[in-house]
């Protein structure tokens, strides 16, 4: 790995692509991937989503309770984290959110997936590729349940918007 510089504090942004763990013995810290760097935050990746959901006004029990009940009591539930302009920003786990190996990729960044002997490649949009430990069928399944949701959040935002046009703003 090249050698990264380091950010002590970090909310998650459209600017990020995945949260990588990184063990070193009883210490964690997490390589932060984003559209044109990477750095690495002295916390755990678990640490850093759940900050961010706290960021954005959510606790990432709702959020994650929010995708199962569109997406089913699904074991690793990919979460909304935030939108920005009918954009939802959701999150894909490659294991149980928990877990300390778990890692977290962005559905806006995935260009393509790919097996190998290791699990499988990740193409991402700004041209890196990472390696996760999980194969490519697990993420081809946590991608297709991350565009379930996108879907849901895109029908919701419809819906709001066709509601509003039958209920002009009038001012107080």
């Amino acid at each position: 790995m090249e050698r990264s510089r380091r950010k002590s504090n970090y909310h998650i942004s459209f600017e990020t692509f995945a949260l990588q763990p990184i063990l070193d013995g009883a210490t964690q810290s997490t390589l932060v991937i984003e559209r044109s760097e990477q750095f690495i935050v002295p916390k755990s990746s678990e640490q850093i989503v759940k900050k961010s959901c706290d960021y954005y006004g959510e606790t990432f029990q709702n959020i994650t309770n929010a995708s199962r009940h569109i997406l089913g009591n699904r074991h690793k539930t990919p979460i909304i984290i935030a939108h920005d302009f009918k954009t939802p920003f959701i999150l894909l786990p490659t294991m149980s959110p928990a877990s300390s190996h778990n890692e977290w990729i962005a559905l806006h960044a995935i260009e393509n997936i790919k097996p190998n002997k290791m699990g499988c490649l990740i193409y991402l949009e700004n041209n890196k590729q990472i390696q996760v430990g999980v194969s490519a069928t697990t993420i081809h399944r946590q991608y297709a349940y991350a565009c379930f949701l996108h879907k849901d959040f895109i029908k919701k935002q419809e819906s709001i918007n066709r509601k509003s046009l039958h209920f002009p703003y009038r001012g107080l």
